[in-house]
């Protein structure tokens, strides 16, 4: 995912939260290019037990989730909303697969996402 993203321009980029699940969330980075949405997120490692804690945190940090949407493939851009948090991105897929995003602002994402798809 990272080889082709070098590639494009990137029109804006965060640091977000994925809420990969109601208990589960992830730390990572959403991408928005001319042509797509991409979220690239890791689970956080283990810290500490020295040698041991670094390579136990690489591995963890390997796995990456997320998704590489063309927005021809997003169905539509909503805001949701998790414990008091407002600023939910949620993008629903054409194949009705739901991304709930945290994000700074949720108006600024809307707006630049409802201009492309």
């Amino acid at each position: 995912m990272n080889e082709r993203l070098a590639e494009e321009e990137i029109l804006k980029k965060e640091k977000i939260g994925y809420l990969k699940s109601k208990l589960n969330l992830l730390n990572g980075t959403l991408y928005l290019t001319p042509n797509r949405l991409i979220l690239n997120a890791h689970k956080t490692g283990v810290s500490g037990l020295g040698i041991l804690g670094i390579f136990l945190k690489r591995q963890v940090e390997k796995k990456n989730f997320g998704f590489n949407l063309e927005f021809s493939k997003i169905k539509e851009i909503s805001q949701g909303k998790h414990g008091s948090q407002k600023n939910v991105l949620e993008v629903t897929t054409r194949q009705n697969e739901i991304f709930r995003i945290i994000v700074k602002r949720y108006e600024d994402w809307e707006s630049d996402l409802n201009k492309r798809i």
